[in-house]
């Protein structure tokens, strides 16, 4: 999923004028973010997803996921590193 995808999705859970007004934005802003970018028509927006997904890519530092998840209640494990897959009979058909 596309994080402008969750984003609308979000959006129809908690009003975009809300989230316009708690963060000091416009709220054509906050309707761009739950667009899917295009330059060429101009239309959608960097959203906050994917620059964190940026500044994780370009840090490399998982503790910026770990606070995430602290805010969001919970927390960060990394998934393991496997070198054989799992057994057929352990996956649900």
């Amino acid at each position: 999923m596309q994080s402008h995808e969750i984003l609308r999705e979000v959006f129809q859970q908690c009003s975009p004028k809300q989230v316009a007004a708690e963060l000091g934005l416009s709220i054509s802003m906050i309707y761009k973010w739950a667009e899917p970018p295009d330059a060429a028509a101009g239309s959608g927006s960097i959203n906050p997803l994917d620059r964190i997904e940026a500044l994780l890519r370009c840090t490399n530092d998982r503790r910026l996921v770990q606070w995430i998840c602290q805010r969001a209640g919970g927390f960060f494990i990394l998934n393991p590193k496997t070198n054989k897959p799992h057994p057929s009979f352990l996956i649900p058909a």
